[in-house]
Formats: structure tokens, sequence, C-alpha cells
């Protein structure tokens, strides 16, 4: 039996947790605020119960029974067809939790990466290992597209619990639902981030699914390297037309606040990474523009000044042509506290 996968959904006055198999069948679920849960598989039960209070325990959500005064909050989409913008946070469902056994607080939500390099340095392993006196996890595990995957998974058992035959049908038509929203979100950030993953020859680290704050924010890649630290923020929008001016973005005629909250990705990071490391960290912000297409359709009629525009093809020549700004020891240091999760969780 494989690991299990938690997912917070909250919508429609509801916050639940969904924990499914590998295979994405639904093992059960948990409504936080009426304090209730249903089992569907009887044999995961204790993995089941595992995997939920390593949720609880990793997020900080009180036990299920008592959270009966608690408020839900409302996601939005990472990519919606009819251009949603987000809000000046923007929000993004919580990393998947895995469990085959009762978690430990520390390592609940590691997630094992395909392909996942080995550090070159024994101290870099070193400080890299959570334990008992270093209650964080290791971000370096979580996979592109994460956050948003385990939302689209979340949507889908909300949608099968309204009717099966709706999810069947709008999955087979390919209709515009929140959960194909945050699939095609999820599809931009892996094909992203393995163009990302190529930078790792030259000396370049990238963290994926990045979670900030306590609203459910997350970065979608924070790439560290001698050509700076960059946070970049994934677009995907099949079919699209994406107009881009020194001040403002648009998808097919629409504006979009992507340049605002590109800008507050940044200075986030840029904060939180300076106050760990100890000395001043610059961070650059960066958007990507999937279309959809062989010749990605983005204009630039003309380039904002603070944020980088790119597309698929950009990647990842565009960081390794950056000029250098940070030494080998500079580097690694702002990566050894970038992947700590209790960096972004000030």
């Amino acid at each position: 039996m494989g690991d299990l996968h938690v997912a917070r959904w909250r919508r429609y006055g509801k916050d639940r947790l969904y924990v499914n198999d590998d295979g994405g069948a639904r093992v059960g679920w948990v409504d936080l605020l009426a304090g209730t849960h249903q089992l569907e598989r009887a044999e995961l039960r204790d993995p089941f119960r595992a995997a939920v209070e390593g949720f609880c325990s990793v997020h900080a959500v009180v036990a299920p029974n008592l959270l009966a005064g608690a408020a839900p909050s409302v996601l939005t989409p990472p990519e919606a067809d009819d251009v949603r913008a987000r809000s000046d946070t923007p929000v993004a469902a919580p990393p998947v939790v895995r469990a085959e056994a009762a978690p430990q607080p520390a390592a609940a939500m590691a997630v094992t990466r395909t392909g996942a390099r080995p550090e070159t340095s024994e101290a870099m392993r070193q400080v890299a290992a959570p334990g008992a006196d270093n209650p964080w996890r290791d971000l370096a595990l979580n996979v592109p597209g994460q956050a948003a995957r385990a939302q689209a998974a979340a949507e889908a058992a909300a949608l099968r619990e309204r009717s099966r035959i709706g999810a069947f049908l709008a999955r087979a038509l390919d209709v515009k639902t929140d959960e194909r929203a945050w699939r095609v979100g999820a599809d931009g950030e892996e094909t992203v981030g393995a163009r990302l993953e190529k930078l790792a020859k030259r000396g370049w680290h990238v963290l994926h699914a990045v979670p900030v704050g306590e609203r459910g924010a997350d970065i979608d890649h924070v790439l560290i390297g001698p050509g700076g630290v960059w946070t970049i923020n994934t677009k995907t929008h099949p079919g699209g037309r994406v107009w881009v001016g020194r001040q403002a973005v648009r998808v097919n005629g629409h504006p979009t606040q992507y340049l605002r909250n590109s800008r507050f990705e940044a200075q986030r990071a840029q904060r939180l990474l300076t106050e760990a490391c100890g000395f001043p960290v610059f961070a650059e912000p960066a958007l990507v523009f999937l279309t959809g297409t062989l010749i990605p359709n983005v204009t630039i009629k003309q380039a904002p000044e603070d944020v980088t525009i790119l597309d698929r093809m950009d990647i990842p020549g565009a960081f390794r042509r950056s000029s250098r700004k940070l030494t080998h020891d500079q580097v690694a240091r702002i990566y050894q506290h970038a992947r700590r999760s209790t960096t972004w969780q000030p």
C-alpha cells in the first residue's frame, strides 16, 4: 500500500480534509467544522488516522472535535479561464501530506520527488535533516504543482460527492470547473518545474510549491543560484492571448493582478530570507506564461521594469545566461534556509 494523500477543501461553507491513496481513490474524509468523519476503507483505518493527525499537527489545525468555532475561507483556483485575479495575499491549497504510519510532525508532509538529486555536501545533508532539534519540513521534497494538484483532487472529490455523473461528464467534456482550473495550473507548474530542474548541474537549486504564511499562500517556484534568487509564478492559459504592458497584464482582453502579486511574492520572500540568513537577500520576481501553443501567444508591448516576463521556451536559458550575483557559499547558505519550512512561516 502506498502513501496516503491529504488535501484540505474549503468551499460552500465547508472545511474538509479529503484522504486519497496513490491511485486517487478516496479513503475517507474529515469535516473539520462538524467534527465528523467518514472512512470508506476500513482496512486503512490506522494510516487514515495517521495522515489526518499528521496534517493537523503540521498545520496547527485543532483536532476535528474542537473546531466548532472555526471559520472557513474560500480558495480561488490558480488558473481561471475567466481571469479571476488573486487577492493581495495569493492563496493556494496546502501541500500534500503522505503517511504510511503515525508520522512525526516534522516529517508528516514529506513527499518523495522522483529523480531528486542528492546533495553533494555532507554539511548540507546534516543541515537538511530535520529531527528533534530541527522541527521543520524539508521543502526540497516538494514536487512541482503539489499544492495545486492537492486542491484539484479535493475539488474532484467534492464534485463526485455532489454528483458522480456530473463529475464524470465535467471531466469527459473538459468543462471549465474549479477542479479543471487547479489541474491545469498544476500541469503548468510541472512543465516549468521540470525545465527549472535542468539548472541543477550549473549550481542552481529550485524549490516548488513553497507554502508561505498561515493563509494557504504558496510560491510556485523559488530559484536560487549564481544569478540570484527568483520567485517564479507560473500562469497557464490554454489557447489564451496574453498581453503585457509596463504596468498591466491582460489575458484574453481581461485585466489581471499578476504583476502586483508577483511583486508581492518577491518582496515577501526577500524579507523572510533576509531575516533567516542574517544578511541582505534580494529576490526578483518572474512571470512564466504557458498558452498551450508551440509558439506562445504572448505579446510584450512594453516589458515591466521590475518583473521578468518569460514563456516556456525561455527556461532554463534566461536564468543560465543571467549575470553572477551570488557566490557559491552564498547560494548554499540561502538554500539551506530556504528549504526549511519554518523560514516561510514567521
